[in-house]
């Protein structure tokens, strides 16, 4: 199973996403410098500095898509786009999100009193509201950050092609945890 990790950062055992020690994984991220530890830790994979809005593989190269909270930093309607233009027919991505209450968290333990940390957190959770009425994000001054909902994702992920998208929820050891995933139909071709 060919393997794609989205916001690789400093790289991860990706035992707990079930994906095997003898899977191709590919890493990508935007941090060089997590890319030279990555390589460090798992000299077996691949790495690519990569935007997720933009990646640079052909189309359906990978049977999945793992991304471990990377996603709410990018453009999630572009990344979605392209994480299904790369993904085989059938293929699954599987991610991790940040729930509005993170968001809330951040919010009042650590951009208060700080006016420029405060009104940024209010983008994201105002960025948070428009992704979860429309599955869309704003950008301002190229940031895209925003918190996400259930409702939000199912929008999302319909609208870049995927099918058969399931939610859970579990209290983490650093608090909630919000996964999603989907299905590439095998009928649809990608979306642009």
């Amino acid at each position: 199973m060919q393997v794609l990790d989205l916001g690789c950062g400093a790289g991860a055992d990706l035992s707990s996403w079930k994906v095997s020690s003898d899977d191709p994984v590919v890493g990508v991220d935007i941090n060089k410098a997590s890319l030279v530890e990555a390589r460090c830790q798992f000299p077996q994979r691949s790495y690519l500095c990569a935007a997720g809005e933009s990646l640079p593989f052909p189309d359906a190269c990978f049977d999945r898509v793992i991304t471990s909270v990377a996603l709410p930093y990018m453009n999630i309607p572009r990344a979605l786009r392209e994480i299904h233009r790369v993904l085989r027919a059938n293929g699954r991505l599987s991610c991790s999100l940040h729930l509005p209450r993170f968001t809330l968290s951040e919010f009042f333990k650590n951009a208060l009193p700080y006016p420029k940390a405060s009104l940024f957190r209010l983008y994201v959770l105002l960025n948070g509201l428009v992704f979860h009425v429309s599955g869309t994000t704003m950008n301002l001054a190229r940031k895209s950050e925003s918190c996400q909902t259930e409702r939000g994702m199912r929008l999302a992920l319909k609208r870049a092609g995927f099918e058969n998208a399931s939610f859970r929820r579990w209290q983490g050891s650093a608090g909630p945890v919000f996964m999603a995933e989907a299905i590439r139909c095998a009928r649809h071709s990608s979306p642009r």
